[in-house]
């Protein structure tokens, strides 16, 4: 008997596809880029593109893309134009100031539990893998290390719903941290203070000190907004001299 015989009887050997597990890997995965500063801020982004990239057919692609303009994480700017969203001095402010109090209340919400080793240990190894990374000048691993240890921490608050919330405010602002790329000596900067933060967030979620855990992600985040705020103005200023040149 031929095993591969197949009656008009036979019942169907595979499973039909999943549509909708494919656009939501789609949607999960740029959404992590966008989250670990894989995009800058007004990069201009192709379906096409994208979806050669991630090795899939555009509609996925078309679908995730739909999904982050609906977040405010990507922009149409014209009827074939998408891009990441800009910066904006005025509107990153006010994000900024929202997550402080987001991400403030979730550190401290994470240190007021009970004592937690595994969640001490995993944050030193985030913030270890960000300080190896800039001894090599690995730009790349330092983003993704810094985006594993705040949501490695915010997910110890147990509220699922605060993590979505701090997600999305990640996806409009996680483009312009990464933008710092530009500046090395700017990027190196704001990520060695912020190995130097981490040590503290770290240090009152071992001692659950609530208090401590929420001001020393709060400075995390306004000390690295400060200096990203200072390279767009200078890079205003430039732009501004170079068209007065002109």
């Amino acid at each position: 008997m031929n095993t591969f015989d197949l009656t008009k009887n036979s019942k169907p050997m595979l499973a039909p596809v999943d549509v909708s597990t494919v656009q939501e890997r789609v949607y999960q995965s740029l959404r992590l880029g966008l989250l670990r500063g894989e995009f800058l801020p007004g990069e201009q982004v192709s379906i096409r593109a994208l979806a050669n990239m991630l090795g899939t057919s555009a509609m996925p692609v078309r679908e995730a893309i739909a999904r982050l303009i609906a977040e405010r994480a990507i922009e149409q700017s014209g009827p074939r134009t998408l891009r990441v969203a800009p910066y904006h001095a005025s509107e990153h402010e006010a994000y900024i100031r929202i997550r402080m109090q987001l991400e403030g209340y979730a550190a401290e919400r994470a240190a007021s539990g009970p004592k937690n080793p595994k969640l001490v240990d995993a944050l030193r190894r985030h913030n270890d893998q960000i300080k190896e990374a800039l001894q090599v000048d690995d730009y790349d691993s330092a983003l993704t290390g810094n985006q594993a240890f705040h949501f490695e921490l915010y997910r110890a608050s147990g509220y699922s719903q605060l993590l979505d919330l701090i997600s999305t405010l990640w996806l409009r602002t996680g483009p312009i941290v990464a933008s710092a790329r530009k500046d090395t000596s700017l990027f190196e900067r704001v990520f060695t203070h912020g190995v130097k933060i981490h040590s503290n967030v770290i240090d009152a979620v071992a001692q659950r000190d609530r208090a401590a855990a929420r001001w020393s992600v709060n400075l995390d985040i306004r000390s690295s907004h400060l200096a990203i705020r200072r390279f767009y103005k200078l890079a205003d200023s430039n732009e501004a001299d170079v068209s007065g040149a002109d």
